[in-house]
């Protein structure tokens, strides 16, 4: 299984980063890969 994380804070080592770094730190223990996003400075279309 995977699991995407996604950062939508502008800052890319801030607080959400470190909560989500945890996050996938238990989820890899248990046998699940992760990978985090990081979207909070890109522009998105509205």
């Amino acid at each position: 299984m995977n699991v995407i994380l996604v950062n939508g804070s502008p800052h890319a080592n801030g607080c959400t980063y470190t909560a989500l770094e945890e996050v996938a730190k238990t989820l890899n223990t248990e046998g699940i890969e992760t990978q985090i996003f990081q979207i909070g400075n890109k522009h998105i279309c509205t």
